[in-house]
């Protein structure tokens, strides 16, 4: 093309460019290749489904589009061949093989000749460290379900398996447990992390397997049994940072079991040197404390609380130590208290620092620890605070009975009697509400599904200011995630029950529909699916619903006692089974660890009302008192000095002055009478 008024060539050819995948774009592109010619349609096929089962390579979506656009596709079922048949499926069936996969025979010539064309994946110690890094990368980036599946690859693939004694493999491992254990597949998790264990304690691996070990215990309080996994599994003498991690978790295992000498044994055969020393420390400290040795206890603690942030200390310092020194603070803090040491327990409190989660209790505690010593307007001051930040604590209940009491000893007798009014006013009907729910478990069950909601925020009503009160401890907070997870896998495995009879039916009758046993049964299903996504959408899923869930799903859709997949239908549907009694034993723990919260709840609500009506009553005595004092004083010829300083003043003002700061009112006949 010459010249600026040069035409440019129309072309009779347009490109077309079809997405296709599954059944639905192969039909797509099978219309496409009917109304223009084929040399101008480009078809890319989907193989992010593309997969090994058996040794072979398969291509769903790739096969799917072949047999369409060769007119060899199943029109009734939309994937696999036209008069397909099933002989190698049915042989492999009573082998035992894996069928959840249909493979005709025709189907399969196709996958064993694309496996033999295709060339062999080459596999070496580059490309496992190259999986390792993607795997890593996508560790950090908090993707746990992709590094799983990457890893899942290698540990459990044939083809790695000249690798298995080599470092890189065995970080494989290690990975896989931990991605596994990020996952919330802790069983999982810990059978690769045991298996590392296995390899001995000279393996590369043992001691950051050891470690993942003892976090998951840490994480799931599983110290008991984990602890005698961990012992056990060295064939040999434990490193000595290992069997420091070993002694703290049969020190954590005695401290519940309230063996306190037991705990002090273990506690105190945990190394400097391990990571585990400061909780260590912090144990042996509440241990001495619970036996009332108090020097014990304060050197246990000030070891953990004295040591400057940014300084080099003896031990090692990582994400827990922050947590731990805070709480060693407040140790120190209520030791000191106890001891009637009130300076030196506000300083404890008061290096809590503000980001800190204890922030509310060290504030309260620090208020007390003031009004104890008799400095009212610092503990006033930090009163003021706590209301200003901890709107709704669950301590505002005790915050309220303090601010009464130290307007009783400030002499402001009406202002505790009116405090001590709204306390009773406002807790007096919440104590009648917890008694009940005490007397009631479907009440009580109630509450605690608020407060296994997920992202629970107190709201205004009755229930809600009477939950905000509740204590709780991270173990309910742990047991709310755990049901919450659980619910979901009740929810995907009873789609899976449904999915496998599907699968089943298609393959005996060459349907990909499956129609219920009654149409009331299916009405019945799909109103406990509804309620299903209703409660979980809520985070409040009733007991045993994943049960219904299930019979009404079996109800509509009975299990075949034999053919394809029907093993696999049965499976999930006693994973479903056991998913669900677990989901009853946590809730069952969780009520527990609830009541307990709901009996320390109603026994602080009795003492706090019974201070305040002490303080009303106290109150009341104390303004006759003062009120008396005053009568004595007038009559002795002594003025108030806050009577006294007032007439001063206006005994020396002119007509033409007033007081200021003005405290009466004009009257408009007076003051225009003066001018």
């Amino acid at each position: 093309m010459s010249g600026a008024g040069a035409k440019r060539k129309k072309t009779d050819k347009t490109l077309v460019v079809a997405l296709s995948g599954g059944i639905g774009g192969a039909k797509l592109t099978l219309g496409l290749s009917r109304v223009m010619p084929a040399a101008d349609l480009v078809v890319v096929g989907n193989t992010g489904d593309d997969f090994e089962h058996l040794g072979f390579s398969i291509s769903p979506d790739l096969d799917t589009l072949m047999y369409t656009l060769a007119g060899l596709d199943d029109p009734q079922r939309g994937w696999g061949r036209r008069d397909e048949t099933w002989t190698f499926m049915a042989a492999l069936d009573r082998l035992g093989g894996e069928t959840w996969f249909q493979l005709g025979d025709g189907d399969l010539a196709t996958h064993v000749e694309r496996t033999r064309r295709l060339p062999a994946e080459e596999v070496s110690q580059e490309t496992l460290k190259e999986v390792l890094r993607r795997a890593e990368d996508r560790l950090v980036r908090g993707d746990a379900r992709a590094a799983t599946t990457l890893l899942y690859a290698v540990v459990e693939s044939p083809r790695y398996a000249p690798w298995k004694d080599s470092a890189a493999y065995q970080n494989a491992e290690f990975l896989l447990g931990r991605a596994l254990a990020r996952g919330g597949a802790h069983l999982s998790a810990e059978r690769y992390l045991v298996g590392l264990l296995a390899r001995g304690t000279d393996a590369p691996y043992f001691v950051p397997a050891h470690r993942a070990l003892v976090d998951l215990a840490l994480e799931t309080h599983s110290y008991a049994r984990l602890a005698e996994v961990l012992a056990g599994r060295a064939g040999g003498t434990l490193p000595r940072d290992s069997a420091s991690e070993v002694a703290y978790l049969r020190g954590r295992v005695a401290y519940d079991a309230r063996d306190l000498a037991g705990a002090a044994s273990q506690f105190a055969a945990v190394e400097r040197r391990s990571r585990l020393y400061p909780a260590a420390a912090y144990f042996r400290g509440l241990v001495a404390a619970r036996q009332r040795q108090w020097g014990a206890a304060r050197d246990a603690f000030c070891e953990i609380a004295d040591q400057p942030d940014k300084s080099k200390v003896a031990f090692a310092v990582d994400g827990r130590y922050f947590g731990l020194k805070e709480l060693a603070q407040l140790a120190l803090g209520r030791i000191a208290h106890e001891q009637g040491r009130y300076d030196e327990a506000y300083y404890f409190y008061f290096s809590v620092p503000e980001e800190s989660e204890y922030l509310a209790e060290a504030l309260y505690e620090a208020s007390w620890s003031m009004y104890q010593k008799g400095e009212l307007d610092a503990a006033r001051a930090f009163i003021d605070q706590f209301d200003r930040l901890f709107p709704r604590s669950p301590l505002r209940v005790e915050v309220a009975i303090l601010r009464a009491h130290l307007d009783l000893r400030s002499c402001a007798f009406d202002r505790a009697r009116s405090g001590a009014g709204d306390i009773v006013r406002d807790y007096a009907p919440m104590l009648a509400r917890v008694s009940a729910a005490r007397r009631d478990p479907a009440r009580t069950g109630a509450l605690l599904e608020r407060l296994l909601a997920p992202g629970f925020e107190p709201s205004r009503d009755e229930d809600g200011e009477l939950v905000a009160l509740l204590k709780v401890d991270a173990r309910f907070r742990e047991l709310a995630a755990l049901a919450r997870n659980l619910d979901a896998d009740i929810q995907e495995a009873t789609v899976a029950v449904s999915a496998w009879r599907a699968l089943g039916d298609a393959a005996r009758s060459q349907s990909v529909t499956r129609a219920p046993s009654s149409p009331a049964a299916a009405s019945l299903l799909e109103d406990v699916e509804g309620l299903t996504a209703a409660a979980m959408a809520q985070g409040r899923v009733p007991d045993r619903l994943g049960d219904l869930l299930l019979d009404a799903t079996l109800l509509a859709y009975p299990t075949a006692s034999a053919g394809p997949y029907a093993a696999e239908a049965e499976a999930s549907l006693a994973l479903g089974r056991r998913l669900s009694a677990l989901r009853a034993d946590v809730t069952v723990a969780a009520r527990e660890l609830g009541a307990s919260a709901l009996a320390e709840l109603d026994e602080r609500l009795r003492s706090v009302l019974g201070q305040a009506r002490l303080v009303q009553i106290d109150g009341t005595v104390g303004k006759k008192k003062k009120l008396e004092i005053e009568i004595g004083q007038l009559a002795a010829g002594k003025l108030p000095a806050s009577l006294f300083h007032k007439l001063q003043a206006e005994g020396v003002i002119g007509d033409d002055e007033e007081y200021w700061p003005f405290e009466g009112e004009y009257w408009s006949d007076e003051y225009t009478g003066y001018r």
